[in-house]
Order: C-alpha cells, then structure tokens, then sequence
C-alpha cells in the first residue's frame, strides 16, 4: 500500500466564516445572442457548513435568474440573454460558515458491505464509468497495483489510494486543461487538482468504493509560491462513501482529509457535472475567459 494518512483534522475545531467572491467575465470580439447559462456556484448547507448569504451579479442585468435543483439536488442558476452583447459578466458573492467534521474514524469501514451498495440506486453512478472517469483496462490495472492484496478496511483502502496519487502524480498548472482525459493524466502523472480528483475516483471506483467529484473552494492563510497552495482558492476533490461512517472527504492534491478550511459547492460524477459556469451562445467570435476567485476569512 502507498502513504498512510492519518486523518487528522487540518485547522481549527471551531467555525470559521469565509466570504467568497467568484468572478466570471466572457468577452467576444463581436456581439452574439441567445446566450445561455447554467450557473452551480451557490455553496451547500450540510451538517459541515452553511450558506449564510448567497447574490448571483449579472451584466446586463435586465434579465431574470431562474433557480432550479438538478440530479444530484446541486442548486443551479439558468441565466438567459438575448439580446446581442460583447460580455457577460457573471459574479456570484456568498458567506459560508464552516464546522470541522467531527465524526469518529477509529472503527474500521466493512469492505463487504460494498457489492450491496453497487446495487443501489444511491450509489450506482459513483461506482460505474462515465464521462470523464472511463474504467478502461489501463486505469483497472493500476488499481490492482495500489491495491495489490484487496481490502478489508474501506478507509484504510482509500487512504491508500489518496496515498499514490500525492505521490506519483506532479502538480503542474497549464499542463492539461479541464477537457484532458483522465487516461492521458494517468500517462503523464501530471495535472492539476481536476486531473487527480478524476484519477482518484477512477482507482476507487475500479474497486467498487463509491467516490464523487466535489468542486468548491480552499481557504489558504498564506499560499506558498511554486506549491499546489500558489493557485487554489477554487479547488476539487473527492467524497468516498465508507460504510457505516458516510460520505468523506479526501483531497489528493495536499494528501488529506476535509476540514473547515474547505467550502463544498457542488458534487456529481464527474467535472462535467458540475461545472460552474457552462453554457452556449449564437456566433462565430473569438471568446475569451476570465475568472477570479477570492476567499477571505471574516
């Protein structure tokens, strides 16, 4: 097996409230229409955090904003223009407040419940292939390498699994973009936070555990500059269902559990389901794309 963790919780046991500013601006170099927009930027309440506050800005602005939930109950925001324009500027601004999860993980999670959960409506799209997590023979065969003598413990398995990806894989902004495939990432060993929640789901699923894609946001005291912390105040990682202790969160990227520095705003198979801005427009034009994103404590 690769790099225990100890699962410790990072930061403080108490809540911290984090303001949250996501900027997205879309420039055209000339003006299209019928621009439509499905937006999952509004972070969850759970029992580990709560949205306290939560506005959607939109230029232009003479448009309506409609809310829905979709498949996996993440809110989305349909935004519909029209008219003909240069930019759309889309920029959502919440207050979160985050709790430390606190359960106990001392006791074992049974590996043999998992062949009841595949069965099951609620976890069948977190253990089968799909857009972006292909289960081809490549990535099965890897698998088998982490895990080279099965498990017993769920936990102790995906620890393990968080394990190789820290350690085999390199963080290299610009490298690959958010339509490399996930074979190609396991070619290279290299990617960015995208790249090894996609690689981390991939070798769980390959063993049955059911893992889902979290995109969200990362409180950084102070980013260290050339590390993973120099560009991730938006981030992704993975959630594992372990048996008889729930849905938790593993971040490869920094090899470690989910704590109170971490906002949650949307979980789905894969990137592709929770996008946090996607959408289509009528016009042969040059695009360009700007983001930003700025996470503050309060």
């Amino acid at each position: 097996m690769y790099g225990q963790h100890s699962g410790a919780l990072c930061g403080s046991p108490h809540l911290m409230k984090l303001s949250i500013t996501h900027a997205t601006t879309f420039s055209y170099s000339s003006s299209v229409r019928d621009s439509m927009n499905d937006v999952r930027l509004c972070p969850v309440s759970d029992e580990w955090q709560q949205c306290q506050s939560f506005s959607l800005h939109v230029v232009p602005t003479e448009y309506s904003i409609l809310r829905r939930l979709d498949f996996y109950m993440n809110q989305v925001h349909h935004i519909e223009v029209p008219d003909p324009h240069r930019e759309l500027r889309i920029e959502a601004r919440s207050v979160v407040e985050t709790f430390a999860d606190t359960r106990c993980f001392d006791r074992a999670s049974d590996s043999a419940l998992l062949p009841l959960l595949a069965r099951s409506e609620q976890f069948y799209d977190f253990v089968s292939a799909s857009e972006r997590v292909p289960l081809v023979p490549a990535v099965i065969h890897v698998s088998k390498e982490v895990l080279p003598d099965g498990m017993k413990d769920v936990q102790e398995a995906v620890l393990a699994v968080m394990g190789y990806v820290y350690q085999s894989f390199t963080y290299e902004p610009g490298y690959t973009n958010v339509e490399t495939p996930v074979v190609e990432v396991f070619e290279s060993r290299r990617g960015v936070c995208q790249d090894f929640a996609h690689v981390m789901i991939a070798l769980c699923r390959c063993h049955c555990i059911p893992a889902r894609y979290v995109s969200g946001y990362f409180h950084i005291e102070k980013a260290v500059e050339g590390t993973a912390d120099d560009n991730m105040q938006s981030h992704a990682w993975v959630e594992c269902y372990l048996p008889d202790i729930g849905w938790v969160g593993y971040d490869p990227t920094h090899h470690r559990r989910i704590c109170d520095r971490y906002v949650k705003v949307a979980v789905g198979r894969d990137y592709s389901d929770v996008r946090p801005v996607a959408g289509t427009y009528r016009g042969d034009v040059d695009a360009q794309l700007d983001v930003t994103v700025r996470v503050e404590k309060i």
